[in-house]
């Protein structure tokens, strides 16, 4: 009676350790419908978004624009009281545009032949060219301006790790102290990284990774908010852009293993990172959890009004400000729980509110063994207890326990914003009520069956039928009884 149901409780036990890849989408689609339902709502944050939208585009012309007018926005944004600009943009090429380039691809062309020009041409176009400031040089004087300023304001530069073959590596502008296990097996490892030009990455006051990676239905609902190559350590452009806001020097990263960090046992990895006064829950890869907001107007300002002699400051002043596009040219848009073509530069800013306004989701490190230690007592407790007292009992029992586990994970989403899977375990202990249903219904069906079979043939149908249905009647040798006749 009790091997099939057991069986079954090992094989859920199994599965939901081995943890396929269906069940965990399964899990994060109940995790975005949690999100949809109740999703965060808007405060205003010192976090904007500078967004190069259609309208930009057709303002300014298609991009990228002249670094030298880059450099232009940069002193207009910081002379309006900015702190920091982070680009989710990398200038990993010479600007084509200034005029050094310029003379440069010119004078490369393959049917050009210089020899033919005029004495006074040649005379002309390189000296002259070239004493004419070159865009980038502008571009990196004005952001290493802004660092040396205030240790507080200054421009995060973006980039991208690759996992293709190269030396290439970003700077690295900050310390990491680590508390507790070596968190480098759990973290996303790459290999190189498409990065800045010298003076530019030189001159930011940090340098962060744009990186966003999709789970394996293509939908972003985490972000790293550190990567590695090998041995050293990098920060997303999130992470990099709080530092630089609060003028912190160095990231803590907590894992199993440190003081008042629980794990139950299990290799977790990563819990916390800190830095500045924020400590920030992560799960065991290093990733935030984002909470999403639907848009919000406040949120954005599209980059063409920054050149508008009317421009409102107070809509960048002491803010981080994230720049990007939302424009479909350019192909930065990623699926979310609450939009299917949301700009890459919102995912950014929207974890950079919450880590600021310490509006934390998290799917806590002891839910997985809290669901499976739930999934073996409530597995165990059908398996003893439906037999003794009958199918109806247990099938109060199974339902009650699913409804009440999907009211708990929903009241701890909406209260603690904790993110626990109430499906996977109810549907288990479903099946293992039904399996020790089942075979306590064939086991009384196979000792009716037993009792039809002895009986028949001694005594009438009714009373076998009533023997049947009621084997306890039977008394081994029969039954002596005092009566009374009148």
């Amino acid at each position: 009676m009790y091997i099939i149901p057991a069986l079954m409780l090992l094989a859920a036990l199994g599965l939901r350790m081995e943890d396929p890849q269906f069940l965990q989408v399964f899990r994060l689609k109940l995790f975005d419908l949690y999100n949809q339902l109740q999703p965060r709502e808007y405060q205003p944050v010192p976090v904007a978004i500078l967004d190069i939208d259609d309208e930009t585009l057709a303002r300014g012309g298609q991009w990228p624009w002249p670094r030298s007018r880059l450099a232009e926005m940069l002193a207009r944004l910081f002379n309006g009281g900015a702190k920091v600009v982070a680009f989710d943009i990398v200038f990993a090429e010479p600007d084509r545009t200034s005029p050094r380039q310029a003379l440069s691809i010119w004078l490369n062309q393959p049917k050009l032949d210089v020899t033919k020009l005029t004495p006074e041409a040649r005379a002309f176009s390189k000296p002259i060219l070239e004493s004419i400031p070159d865009h980038d040089e502008a571009f990196a004087s004005i952001i290493g301006q802004i660092r040396d300023a205030a240790k507080d304001y200054g421009v995060v530069a973006g980039m991208v790790l690759t996992l293709d073959t190269g030396d290439s590596r970003p700077a690295v502008k900050s310390g990491f102290a680590i508390s507790g296990d070596d968190p480098l097996p759990f973290l996303t490892e790459f290999s190189s990284a498409v990065t800045n030009l010298p003076a530019i990455e030189t001159a930011a006051s940090g340098v962060g990774s744009f990186n966003l990676t999709p789970e394996t239905d293509g939908i972003i609902r985490r972000v790293p908010t550190f990567f590695r190559i090998g041995k050293q350590l990098y920060p997303s452009l999130t992470m990099e852009a709080l530092r630089v806001f609060q003028g912190a020097s160095t990231y803590i990263l907590k894992s199993s293993g440190a003081n008042m960090e629980e794990n139950f046992g299990e290799s977790t990895g990563l819990n916390h990172v800190k830095v500045g006064h924020l400590e920030i829950p992560v799960d065991g890869k290093g990733r935030f959890w984002v909470h999403f907001a639907p848009d919000a107007p406040g949120r954005v300002i599209p980059l063409w009004k920054i050149f508008e002699d009317d421009f409102d400051t107070s809509q960048v002043a002491e803010k981080i400000l994230f720049l990007g596009t939302s424009a479909a040219g350019l192909k930065d848009l990623r699926a979310t729980p609450l939009n299917p073509a949301a700009a890459g530069v919102d995912i950014h800013a929207q974890a950079a509110e919450q880590m600021l306004s310490g509006h934390f989701m998290e799917r806590p490190d002891w839910a997985s063994g809290m669901e499976k230690l739930f999934i073996l007592a409530m597995g165990l407790i059908l398996i003893l207890l439906t037999p003794q007292f009958g199918a109806l009992p247990g099938a109060v029992i199974s339902v009650g326990t699913v409804l009440t586990t999907i009211v708990m994970s929903w009241l701890l989403y909406t209260d603690k914003l904790f993110l626990l899977d109430p499906i996977y375990p109810g549907i288990a202990v479903l099946l293992i009520y039904l399996a020790s249903s089942a075979i306590m219904y064939l086991q009384t069906e196979a000792e009716r069956e037993r009792v039809r079979s002895a009986f028949s043939q001694y005594l009438s149908p009714a009373l076998v039928e009533q023997l049947a249905r009621e084997p306890d009647r039977l008394r081994l040798g029969g039954e002596s009884r005092t009566m009374s006749f009148l």
